[in-house]
């Protein structure tokens, strides 16, 4: 793999490094940041996604669910010789875990108010970042590079990737349907969640390049 390949894998992953510690200090110091209550309330007037398709969209992102189907998808890696993917997947859920909690506990940020958004779903935990979010994104985000990169065969490639970018692509839309996270709390779930998949995209291009 040439080192062409890795650069603006590499170049991206700073841009995104920069700006997720940038939106993690300003969610940090602000409960809501600007354009937060509008993008909101515009998006919970729309009919779409609904409550049927928002459900099983948090049930495929829960970072519970996100582990367990993760970890399962590893061992599949593994037994079927993918040994170096099987191996960052792991390693990426773990370290996407960690994450995600820590980044939490930092901020500290409270979720959406029912005073101030319609709360359709419950949440315990601090709201930045979305943690539905960042898990399915990760998750379904690798599930899209192990279609590209191996050869899983197009009848199963096809289905597997249009099915994990249409989650990645609702999970957004749906917690600020659902009341559940502020935008600026999904955008840190999205922007942490690439962080960790292109560091692992790198490492596995890198030793693509190296064998």
């Amino acid at each position: 793999m040439s080192i062409r390949t890795l650069v603006p894998v590499v170049a991206v992953w700073a841009t995104l490094l920069v700006g997720s510690l940038a939106l993690l200090l300003l969610a940090a110091a602000n409960d809501t940041l600007p354009g937060d209550r509008a993008v909101t309330e515009w998006l919970q007037e729309q009919r779409l996604p609904g409550q049927g398709i928002s459900d099983v969209v948090r049930a495929l992102t829960a970072t519970e669910v996100v582990l367990a189907t993760g970890a399962t998808v590893s061992l599949v890696l593994w037994l079927r010789g993918h040994r170096r993917q099987a191996i960052l997947l792991g390693a990426g859920l773990a370290g996407m875990a960690m994450a995600q909690f820590g980044a939490k506990e930092l901020v500290e940020r409270p979720r959406p108010d029912d005073d101030l958004v319609d709360v359709r779903a419950g949440g315990s935990s601090p709201s930045f970042p979305a943690g539905h979010v960042m898990s399915g994104a990760f998750l379904y985000g690798f599930l899209i590079y192990l279609v590209v990169t191996l050869p899983l065969g197009l009848a199963g490639a096809v289905p597997l990737a249009t099915a994990a970018g249409l989650v990645i692509a609702l999970v957004g839309p749906v917690n600020i349907w659902q009341g559940v996270h502020w935008p600026s709390d999904v955008l840190g779930g999205y922007l942490l969640a690439g962080v960790i998949l292109l560091l692992l995209i790198a490492i596995d291009l890198r030793q693509r390049r190296s064998s």
